[in-house]
Order: C-alpha cells, then structure tokens, then sequence
C-alpha cells in the first residue's frame, strides 16, 4: 500500500498559481520548525495558542507533537486538515481547516501562520483564499468561522481582505496561561467570499471526501 492509501488525506493537493497546500508530512516538519524559530507572532501574546515560545528545540518538538495528535485524532466525527503551504516550492507557513460534526453543521474552522519573513506580501490573504474556496467548493461548507486574539490586528485585516464579518467575542486565555484577553470571532459564507485572482485547483478531494465521509463523497451522493 502507498501512504496515501494508508493516510487518505495525503492525496490532497491544491493550487493556485505558484501557491500550493498539502497535508503537513513528517518529511515537511524540519522545514516549519526552521520556520516557526524564526518568529511568527508579531509580538507576545498575539496567539491563542502559543507555541512557537522557547529554545528552536522547544518549537520543534511542539510543532512536531501538535501535528501527529491532530493526525491521530482525526475521525468523521472531528478532523483537522493541517495544510503546508509553499510559494514557489518553498514553505511559507501552515494553513489548517477542521471541522466538528461537519455532514449537519457544515461549518469549518480555519486558522494559520505564517513566517514572519513572509508576512506583508499578501500570502497570508491567498492562503486563506485558497482553502476557502476549496472547502466551499469542493467540500460543501455551508460557513467558514476564523478568530484572533486581542491586539493581532493583521490577522483580523488579513480576514476581512478574504470576506470574513465580525461575529462575536468572549474573554479567553493563551494555552499556556500568561496572556488573558479578548477573542473575536469572524463568519465567512460563500456569498461575501473574495476569490483570488488565480484559479484554484483541487486533486484528490473526492479520496478525502470518502476518507472523511463528507457528503460530497461518491458514496454519499449516491445514497
């Protein structure tokens, strides 16, 4: 067997002009820990999740430990696509989308980051373009939902260039402790969504359709 026969979702592959997403492999981790030790919050605190803190070690093991729960964790019930995302066939960064009981909510969870090397260049906004239009198209997503913490203003102007509308906060506090503030919300429905100028290609959704039971799948079209 094949490892994309083993781990379904490693048939996927998007693209967009010279962007292109695929599932975070073992082989892509030296890669993003090089990445992620470099910075990517803009300052302290700007994350709900703060794992790139500490030694590169440190951000190497977290980054490393994340990606193989959220691999082992993944079911129809609950999945997380964690996304490499490479320009020119380079890394960039991470773009992610799950989602919870999807066949009756259809809604996804998006987030990302980004190196900070290549923040300001509008890779971010395509990024998230990208997985938008592949989760409403592709996928059958009915709403995309993101969220930023207090004070990460480029994340929020990043979702609102991609179509994204206010939808709510609460008070929350990092994972680790030492931050506590304020998390927005943001709502995307394929009506407001801001498509990228490239077209945008998807091998291999059907494969994770099925693995995913998602009713796009061929099976579920046909019941």
């Amino acid at each position: 067997m094949s490892l994309e026969e083993i781990w379904p979702p490693y048939a996927l592959t998007i693209t967009c002009g010279n962007m292109t997403l695929s599932p975070v492999r073992d082989s892509d981790l030296p890669e993003l820990a090089a990445l992620a030790a470099g910075g990517v919050q803009t300052h302290p605190g700007a994350f709900i999740v703060d794992w790139d803190q500490g030694t590169a070690e440190d951000v190497a093991r977290s980054l490393a430990t994340f990606h193989w729960r959220t691999r082992a964790a993944t079911s129809p019930e609950k999945w997380t696509l964690e996304l490499t995302v490479r320009v020119d066939g380079e890394a960039v960064g991470v773009q992610s989308a799950g989602a919870r009981a999807f066949a009756e909510r259809r809604t996804v969870a998006t987030g990302s980051w980004l190196s900070r090397k290549h923040q300001g260049r509008g890779i971010g906004t395509r990024m998230r373009q990208v997985i938008a239009v592949t989760c409403f198209d592709r996928f059958g997503a009915r709403e995309l939902v993101t969220s930023y913490f207090e004070g990460n203003s480029s994340s929020r102007r990043v979702s609102e260039k991609v179509g994204y509308v206010d939808n709510g906060s609460l008070i929350d506090v990092s994972a680790s402790g030492t931050h506590v503030g304020r998390e927005y919300s943001m709502l995307l429905t394929p009506d407001r969504l801001i498509r990228p100028d490239d077209e945008v290609t998807v091998a291999g959704a059907e494969v994770v359709a099925e693995f995913l039971q998602l009713p796009t799948a061929p099976r579920a079209r046909e019941e």
